[in-house]
This record gives C-alpha cells, structure tokens and sequence, in this order.
C-alpha cells in the first residue's frame, strides 16, 4: 500500500544513518491491516458461496462445474486487482480444508489439531501477556464447548493491567480446566432438520 507522498513525513524514523520515512504502509500502522483487508474485500465482492478473513479465502459449491466457474471469477479478479496468491497454498475442489484454525470438510467444522496441541502444551502462565496469549488461543475455540466462558471465568480478573499478576492455586485448577474441556471438541456439524427431535 503506497502511502500518500504529503503524508509520509508522519512515519519519520532514526537510525544511526539518518532520518527516513516509509514509502509503503509498513506493518503495525494502526491503519494498515484495514486498508489492506479492503484491498482484498472490495475487488472480491459479490462472488457468492465465498468467505476471506484478512487473507485466507474460502469457496464452496455443491458441484464441480460450478466450482471451477467461481474459482475462475476469483482468480480472474485477483489477476485484475494485482492481488498476488501463493501457489502453495491453493487448492481446488478440497473435500477437506484447513482454514482460520478450523477444518472444515462435509461432517462439519472441527478444531485444528495443532490449536488444540498448543492449547495443550501451553505452560503456566507467568505475566499477563502470557495469560493473554492463551486466552487468545481459548476464545478461538469458544464455539465448540459451552464450559469455557464458566472454566475461565477466574483468570479473567488476572489480565486487568489494572491488578498485579499473581498466580494462586485457584487460577492454577481454572487454568488446567479450560485445558481439559478443550482437548477432545466435538465437530460441529452443519445444521440437518431431519435430526430434529421427534417429541417436538
């Protein structure tokens, strides 16, 4: 994102070899990730059965013809736009695919296994910013237990800068709990009416 030639004089920085201004939006502006998500938005607007997430774009059909002809509207429009996409990572007609933590395929949507892993793995935490990194990993899997938000309702207190950072027995079990009800989530699978109970 090229930044306005008037404006770039507010990016001004020191190095030991002088001051400089950025020519391009550089990463970390306040700005920058909104320009860039409206980058991508705007040119893939209207494509229907379609969903992007900062950078991540997702299509889907019921047909293979169909499919390809959506596929080829994106890439035609990408090409058209200068957005670049990585070949590595691009995949046509997926049954399964991983996207934004979660993999997606016809049984549902089911946590990643490596989000799960790192919730796992994660060691006790030891300052705020630590607690916030897992609480982030947390509220990524919220939709697939009900328990969390009651789980982790006592270390919530802990990420305030506003108190001191102090670990006691209490936040030690709450944190070995939101553990547990994470490691073995259910898949959430897409919504069947004929499943409805009878009784009703």
């Amino acid at each position: 994102m090229d930044l306005a030639e008037e404006d770039r004089h507010l990016t001004t920085f020191i190095t030991p070899h002088g001051r400089y201004d950025h020519c391009r939006g550089p990463m970390g502006f306040a700005a920058t990730g909104d320009a860039y998500c409206l980058r991508g938005d705007l040119p893939l607007q209207g494509i229907t059965n379609s969903v992007k997430v900062v950078d991540d774009i997702l299509l889907f059909d019921s047909d293979l013809p169909t499919h390809l002809r959506r596929v080829f509207q994106m890439l035609s429009r990408c090409r058209a736009h200068g957005i670049t996409l990585n070949k590595d990572k691009f995949m046509v007609a997926a049954t399964k695919v991983s996207f934004c933590g979660y993999n997606i395929s016809p049984e549902g949507i089911a946590a990643d296994p490596e989000k799960v892993a790192a919730i796992r793995d994660y060691p006790t935490p030891s300052n705020i910013t630590d607690l916030r990194s897992f609480m982030g990993l947390v509220n990524q899997l919220t939709d697939f237990s009900p328990e969390i938000a009651a789980t982790a309702q006592p270390l919530r207190p802990l990420m305030s800068p506003k108190r001191s950072f102090t670990w006691t027995p209490d936040h030690d079990q709450a944190f070995g709990k939101v553990k547990a009800v994470l490691l073995s989530p259910p898949v959430l699978a897409p919504f069947n009416p004929k499943l409805r109970d009878s009784t009703n």
